[in-house]
């Protein structure tokens, strides 16, 4: 894709600036976090961080009745890939929208 803009400086002058530019890896969420999917996993790396397993995780979920978001009880393997998922996730929305493949300055 090309872009042209022209400007007149003077009776004599007139300067001509050619972009290309190439738009790469354009990553749209399709399927948001909800607010209480963010808590969730929000509160999940806030007590892995503090150096809790994901046992004691799912332990400390189940003892306040707090359910998954699709109405589970918590276990090991379901936090570990809840923030599996969430990782995966961070890692596909990191693309940059798009990339200047070269600028080039004419006069004329």
């Amino acid at each position: 894709m090309s872009s042209y803009r022209r400007y007149t400086f003077s009776k004599n002058t007139s300067i001509k600036l050619k972009i290309n530019y190439k738009i790469t890896k354009i990553k749209l969420n399709r399927y948001p976090y909800s607010q209480y999917q963010k808590k969730l996993i929000d509160k999940i790396i806030f007590l892995r961080e503090c150096g809790h397993t994901y046992k004691m995780i799912s332990q400390y979920f189940n003892q306040i009745n707090i359910l998954s978001y699709r109405g589970k009880r918590f276990s090991p393997s379901l936090v570990f890939e809840l923030v599996k998922k969430y990782n995966r996730h961070l890692e596909k929305n990191k693309s940059k929208l798009g990339e200047i493949i070269s600028g080039e300055l004419v006069y004329e």
